[in-house]
This record gives structure tokens, sequence and C-alpha cells, in this order.
């Protein structure tokens, strides 16, 4: 189900465009390997933390998408 389809919810966490915790994982994984490399490359710590911080993070709002992505499945199939 794309963005655009007329039945999709503005907050269905199955379409990715639709939540920012996506896009932050997203943006701040990418930024994240790029300065570990920067770092690793001109051996610099202080590039190679701040790159590890950014992965970190990154892994925090891909959690909170998945339990965005859980919390709308229980929803939506309720036990019997």
């Amino acid at each position: 189900m794309a963005i655009s389809d007329p039945g999709a919810h503005a907050a269905d966490p199955t379409v990715p465009s639709s939540q920012p915790a996506f896009w932050v994982s997203c943006a701040l994984g990418a930024l994240g390997v790029l300065l570990i490399l920067i770092g690793l490359i001109v051996r610099e710590d202080v590039v190679f933390v701040i790159g590890a911080g950014a992965g970190a993070v990154s892994l925090i709002a891909a959690l909170v998408w998945r339990s965005d992505l859980v919390s709308t499945w229980r929803r939506d199939h309720p036990r019997a």
C-alpha cells in the first residue's frame, strides 16, 4: 500500500514514508556509517565516536518504529 493510496492511513506504520522514526533511523544510520569511515580514515577518535553515537540513536529509532509496527499488528489481530 503506497502512501498515495486513498485507503492509506497517514500514521500507518507499515508505510515507511509515514513514520518519522523510520526516516530518523535511516538518516542517522547513514550519517553514522559515514562518520565512522571518515574517523577511521583520518584517525580521528572524536569523529569515530560521534559516528558510533549516531548509529546508536539510529538503532533506538528503528526500535521505536518496530514497536509501532507490533502495536498496530496486535491492534489489528486481537487474540481470540
